[in-house]
């Protein structure tokens, strides 16, 4: 009876370790650099996660290094008809992000699967900007949604 419990929860690791690995099959998790707009010092980073989960669909990570201290908005700019971030933009302000003196900081957004239901299923390119006392944007990428 204890060998066939093990097999069962051994099954069911497996069954949810095969969901995990299989979430992120169109779009994987992507690292773009934050860097300074007109010799801004520091810099940072955007962690653009893809779960695809019933109650995370997305979840973005973003830091700021030495950088100008106070407070940022960053923004997702969708370029729904590019894939190269030319043309028609729709700017989402996603977050508010405060460094310390230093200037480093963190923030974080999590986005379900209602906020995407509009854009599930295309493909098209995006950029982050994070703008206040200094600007720091990423490079064009592109992304395909599930």
């Amino acid at each position: 009876m204890r060998h066939i419990l093990v097999l069962a929860a051994t099954a069911v690791l497996a069954a949810a370790f095969v969901a995990t690995a299989a979430a992120d099959r169109v779009y994987h998790t992507e690292r773009l650099a934050l860097n300074g707009v007109g010799g801004a010092p520091g810099g940072g980073m955007v962690v653009n996660i893809h779960p695809n989960g019933p109650n995370v669909y997305a979840h973005e990570i973003y830091t700021l290094s030495h950088a100008v201290p106070g407070t940022y908005q960053v923004s997702l700019h969708l370029f729904l008809t590019s894939l190269n971030c030319t043309g028609a933009t729709a700017a989402l302000p996603t977050a508010m992000l405060t460094t310390n003196a230093t200037g480093n900081g963190r923030a974080d957004v999590k986005f379900t699967p209602e906020d995407a239901a509009e854009i599930r299923h295309m493909t098209f390119s995006i950029s982050w900007s994070v703008t206040g006392p200094a600007t720091y944007v990423t490079a064009c990428t592109v992304v395909t949604l599930d």
